[in-house]
């Protein structure tokens, strides 16, 4: 199957990446529904989703927004559940899937979305976007790289998801206890460890925690101008940009001055509790920081090369799932999903998440810039930032393998390394050979 590559410059975001499916070819057709544009009973629909704490708070808002307008209108009931971080939201869904009881919605990653396509049960979009009744009229506003991003899972180059949650890695850090003892914010990895060591020597406390340890070393590859995988499944970081991000690493937590999370799970808690003062993770943390005391803020992560910055793009994407639903209750689903894209869904989850904007209209509004003003968000600035120099990375799906599970088993490699100080070079060769 022939791979796209997908590499192109637009005005906020900078999308680099290959997406290739094996496989994906000729299964997306075997579950199409035939296309309604109305229903003529009131239809219930799920919508799973990873969404906790503050920001579950907002998704609940945006559902009952919807069904009191537009699903009040049309007679569309949707029902949101919380189904736990996105890989047990894939693991449920999966189970739902075969017990025939699966949600008509659910939120995922763009592997775990590409995974759902590979089986062919995710709803092609194209005749419900471009619909002149019931279609997108302002589908070019959302920023063309989360447009081509949805319609390069497969060869076909149809639509099988709309964009919701995006977002960076951002550095955040504690800017009360940075001014108080005079620390300047790094730029680069060496100056992020000198300032932890300085940290480390103030207070005897671990310095600085990285959320996702398999982002760390995809980004530093990235900014190496190395690789880690490519669309053929082709694992590559048995290289010396590898070694060297994995050395540093391990070095780092051998001296007291870095961690992962780890148990945590994520490094805001113990950013909150003061325990380590900087960390990186997603831009949505925003939600998860208030001000209580001390003084945040946030930052573009380090990097290699200060004027040649390469950043992580994330975040999360809506698509419907056909199987064991009636032709009504998928379009119902894309008037949900149509909504959670809209001007008016996009604007409120980006004034109350860490999230970016998908749409240029909303990044561009006076109701945005007027928000990021009076909160002060620097994760907000930072993170449009940082989105400009972003990229994705490489996807594949194979028989054997595929890009979520390799992420998966990095993670824990790299695990690896950090607790049991296992041997960086052996360590890898070690995993790849697993993974092949």
């Amino acid at each position: 199957m022939r791979c796209i590559e997908v590499k192109k410059r637009w005005s906020l975001l900078l999308m680099s990446g290959l997406l290739c499916l094996a496989g994906c070819q000729g299964k997306t057709q075997q579950n199409e529904m035939e296309m309604v544009t109305s229903i003529q009973e009131p239809v219930e629909i799920e919508f799973w989703h990873g969404m906790s704490g503050a920001l579950g708070e907002t998704m609940t808002e945006l559902v009952a927004d919807f069904n009191e307008g537009i699903g009040s209108e049309k007679g569309i009931t949707v029902k949101s559940t919380y189904q736990g971080n996105y890989e047990d939201l894939k693991a449920k869904t999966m189970a739902a899937i075969k017990a025939g009881n699966n949600p008509a919605v659910i939120q995922g990653t763009v592997n775990n979305i590409m995974e759902f396509i590979g089986s062919g049960i995710v709803q092609p979009l194209d005749d419900y976007i471009f619909n002149q009744e019931i279609g997108m009229n302002d589908f070019e506003d959302i920023y063309e790289g989360y447009r081509l991003e949805n319609s390069s899972y497969c060869e076909d180059q149809r639509y099988y998801a709309l964009p919701f949650s995006k977002s960076t890695d951002l550095l955040f850090y504690n800017r009360t206890f940075f001014d108080e003892h005079g620390l300047t914010v790094p730029t680069t990895w060496d100056e992020l460890t000198e300032v932890s060591k300085k940290i480390y020597e103030l207070t005897g406390k671990t310095a600085f925690s990285i959320d996702n340890p398999a982002n760390y070393l995809i980004t530093y590859l990235m900014q190496a101008g190395a690789e880690y995988t490519n669309s053929k499944g082709d694992l590559l970081f048995n290289n010396e940009a590898a070694i060297e991000a994995l050395t540093m690493l391990q070095d780092n937590v051998n001296a007291g001055y870095w961690r992962l999370a780890g148990e945590d799970s994520f490094s805001s808690g113990p950013f909150l509790a003061e325990n380590v003062y900087l960390y990186i993770g997603s831009s949505a943390s925003e939600a998860f920081l208030p001000e209580e005391n001390f003084v945040w803020e946030a930052a573009m992560i380090p990097q290699l090369k200060v004027d040649q910055p390469q950043n992580i793009q994330q975040g999360n994407n809506v698509a419907i799932l056909n199987k064991n639903k009636t032709s009504e209750e998928v379009y119902a689903a894309f008037e949900f999903i149509k909504y959670l894209a809209s001007d008016e869904a996009n604007l409120k989850w980006a004034t109350s998440t860490g999230y970016l904007p998908i749409r240029e209209s909303v990044a561009t509004s006076e109701d945005y810039a007027s928000y990021v003003q009076q909160a002060k968000q620097s994760a907000k600035e930072a993170g449009i930032e940082a989105a400009k120099s972003g990229f994705v990375e490489p996807l594949f799906l194979m028989d054997h393998k595929n890009s979520n599970l390799v992420r998966t088993e990095v993670g824990a490699m790299i695990e690896e390394i950090v607790l049991t100080n296992a041997d960086v070079v052996e360590t890898i060769e070690r995993y790849i050979q697993k993974l092949n």
